[in-house]
């Protein structure tokens, strides 16, 4: 490994949009999402994620500087850095993934570490929206609602990351996206707060290789 960039960012929402700034921003692969429970109350979002990537150092440091970018004008930044050669553990480490405890894709590995992955390439028009919600009965009651308000399809979910929040991630063009995510958000905000919302057009197949499309 060359160099290894992190950010930390609040929201596993944050961290996907982070993923896809940074890999449209640079040539860099995104090798792993990792998660950390804030332990203290009052914190903006009950979660903190970190967003790994490695590349040139050039690479890295242009993408990191994207991903923080983003991050500081959602007021989801927590801290960044990089590792120019990092030691043979640590490249380890850094490869390990904590997303997709409930298999969702069967396919993800625990570790993209030695494995080159094909690129997944997204329809010319599609787009992913991301919805996280406190809570499964309001998370369940903003999906409905979005499934049924466009031409969506779900393609992920997380459930156990922590601070009771549910992620739903769904795929379809962008005109459909927009409209389930503002119907979901509608439908879910009377029975939990909605801490994430999001609509990525044309997500990077770095993105990509993380959803089971």
């Amino acid at each position: 490994m060359k160099a290894l960039g992190m950010i930390e960012v609040y929201s596993f929402t944050t961290a996907l949009y982070v993923a896809d700034v940074a890999a449209k921003a640079a040539d860099v692969k995104i090798i792993a999402f990792d998660r950390n429970r804030p332990f203290a109350p009052g914190f903006p979002v009950p979660l903190i994620m970190v967003v790994k990537m490695e590349g040139d150092i050039s690479a890295v440091e242009a993408a990191v500087e994207a991903a923080v970018n983003y991050a500081k004008s959602k007021n989801r930044y927590i801290v960044h850095h990089i590792i120019p050669r990092p030691a043979e553990t640590v490249e380890k480490m850094a490869y390990l993934l904590d997303i997709n405890r409930d298999k969702y894709n069967k396919k993800l590995p625990k570790s993209f570490l030695g494995i080159d992955t094909p690129q997944k390439k997204a329809q010319s028009d599609e787009a992913l929206g991301i919805l996280e919600i406190d809570g499964l009965v309001a998370a369940i009651e903003g999906l409905d609602s979005m499934l049924k308000a466009a031409d969506v399809r779900l393609v992920h979910n997380e459930k156990r990351l922590g601070g009771r929040l549910v992620t739903v991630v769904v795929a379809g063009s962008v005109s459909a996206v927009d409209a389930s995510v503002e119907a979901g958000e509608n439908a879910a905000s009377p029975l939990g707060k909605v801490y994430g919302r999001e609509v990525i057009a044309n997500p990077h197949e770095e993105l990509l290789k993380f959803i089971d499309m």
